[in-house]
């Protein structure tokens, strides 16, 4: 008889560990949430980019569009672009802002589309756009230009 009575004698002992544990890890779960940890554990916003490549007439032409993901504050996201030849004038290499490649409004998010085109990053006696060496780069900029993340990058065909 006294064997079975230390046997029973282990479960309730192993139950309350368990009720412990769990009772812990659901306390610094919510701890975390309350004392709001949150924000400071997810730092650039998800978003989901495409870019479409076209040629027609002035040359090449690059749509790089929102698809889905968080709303981001336009004057965060810059697009760069390196080494686009601008037919006429030379080679192209500047950082942009969404208002100067047609996204207008104050934030953007999915159907939002930027447009790399003759007309938007090269001077105005370029006859043509050629993007096949190109560089594009999506980022966002943390508020006070401390840091940022790349988003999305697009390289030419030759690039």
């Amino acid at each position: 008889m006294i064997a079975r009575d230390a046997a029973r004698a282990v479960s309730p002992v192993i139950g309350v560990i368990l009720m412990v544990a769990i009772t812990v890890l659901l306390a610094a779960t919510a701890a975390t949430f309350f004392m709001g940890f949150e924000g400071s554990l997810s730092g650039s916003p998800t978003v989901a980019l495409q870019g479409e490549f076209d040629v027609d007439a002035s040359g090449h032409e690059l749509a790089v569009e929102f698809t889905g993901g968080d709303v981001v504050a336009s004057e965060r996201v810059k697009i760069h672009v390196a080494d686009a030849g601008c037919r006429g004038v030379g080679s192209v290499t500047d950082r942009y802002d969404l208002s100067e490649l047609g996204v207008s409004g104050s934030s953007v998010a999915a159907g939002s589309q930027a447009q790399v085109t003759v007309d938007t990053v090269c001077p105005s006696a370029a006859s043509q756009l050629d993007l096949s060496r190109t560089e594009v780069t999506v980022s966002w900029v943390e508020s006070g230009g401390g840091g940022g993340t790349v988003l999305y990058r697009w390289r030419g065909p030759a690039a």
